[in-house]
C-alpha cells in the first residue's frame, strides 16, 4: 500500500482481543526491532507478557485514565530526554509501527510520561525510567477507520505548508506543480498528541524546511515531529525522491526549526 493511502486509512485500536500473537510473528517483530533500533540515544523493546504491563499501568496511563489492555507492548526508551533523541524516538517507533501493521496486527500508541519512576521500575526494570511511550499490539476487536468527523477536524494544507517563509501563503497549484500536494494532504492524517498537529513546512526552492510550533508540552510535540518526518520521507519516495531529512534543531521564535529535505 502506498504510504499516502496508509496514512489516510491509518487507525488506532483501543480494544484488543485476548489472543496472543503467534510465536513466529513475535520473533519477526524482534528482528524488526534489531533492524530499526540503531541509535545510541533510543531503545526499543518488546514486552511479551502484556498482563504485567497492563496491571502495572492500570489507572496510571491510557486514555482518560483507562489503560489500553493488549497481549503485548513495545516500549520506547529515550536515554537522556534530549530533543534530538525524542525526535529520533518518534521517527523510529512509528517506522516500527508501520511494519507491525504490515503483519496484519493492530496497534495503539500509549503515553506514559506522567507515570512515576517507581512504577516504571517495577514494570520495566531499573533502567526503565526513560520509557515514556508504548505501542500496544495484538488483534483488535474491530477495525475502525477515521470517520469523516475526525478527518474534518484536521488543519487544511494551506495552514501547515507555506512558501519561502512561515506564514506566507502557498498556492495549491504550486504544490501540484512540485508533485507534493498529495504528500501534504495525506500528512494531515498523521497522529499527534491531542491532534495538535505541531508541524509546519516551508517550500523553499527545491527543498522543504520543517518547523515545530512551540507549546507547553514540547517533548510530546518532538515525538509527533519524528512521526511526521518519517511519513514525509516515505511519501516522497512515491514521487521518486529517495532523500533523508537533515536535522538541525534550533530556536526560531514561536517555532523550532527542525531541518530540511531536498526534493
Amino acid at each position: 500500500m502506498l504510504m499516502t493511502n496508509f496514512l489516510q486509512k491509518r487507525k488506532s485500536v483501543r480494544d484488543f482481543k485476548n489472543d496472543n500473537v503467534p510465536r513466529d510473528v513475535l520473533e519477526n517483530i524482534k528482528l524488526l526491532i534489531q533492524e530499526i533500533d540503531s541509535e545510541d540515544g533510543v531503545g526499543l523493546s518488546l514486552y511479551e507478557n502484556g498482563k504485567i504491563v497492563y496491571e502495572g499501568l492500570k489507572g496510571k496511563a491510557g486514555y482518560s485514565g483507562v489503560m489500553i489492555e493488549a497481549p503485548h507492548y513495545i516500549s520506547l526508551d529515550i536515554k537522556d530526554n534530549s530533543p534530538l533523541n525524542i525526535l529520533t524516538g518518534g521517527y523510529l517507533l512509528e517506522k516500527l509501527n508501520t511494519k507491525i501493521v504490515d503483519l496484519n496486527l493492530d496497534t495503539c500508541w500509549i503515553t506514559v510520561d506522567q507515570v512515576d519512576h517507581d512504577t516504571k521500575k517495577s514494570i520495566f526494570g531499573e533502567n526503565g525510567v526513560g520509557i515514556d511511550f508504548l505501542i500496544a499490539l495484538g488483534y483488535g476487536q474491530k477495525k475502525k477507520f477515521f470517520d469523516p468527523e475526525v478527518s474534518s477536524s484536521r488543519l487544511p494544507v494551506d495552514e501547515i505548508v507555506f512558501q519561502d517563509t512561515l506564514g506566507n501563503p502557498i498556492s495549491m497549484e504550486t504544490l501540484e506543480n512540485y508533485g507534493i500536494f498529495d504528500v501534504f494532504s495525506s500528512a494531515r492524517y498523521a497522529p499527534s498528541h491531542m491532534n495538535l498537529q505541531p508541524w509546519r513546512f516551508v517550500l523553499n526552492g527545491s527543498k522543504i524546511d520543517a518547523y515545530m510550533v512551540k507549546s507547553e508540552d514540547d517533548n510530546r510535540s518532538f515525538v509527533d515531529m519524528g512521526v511526521i518526518l518519517f511519513y514525509i520521507e516515505e511519501m516522497l519516495k512515491s514521487i521518486g525522491t529517495e532523500k533523508k531529512w537533515t536535522i538541525d534543531l534550533k530556536d526560531a521564535g514561536k517555532h523550532y526549526y527542525i531541518g530540511e529535505i531536498s526534493l
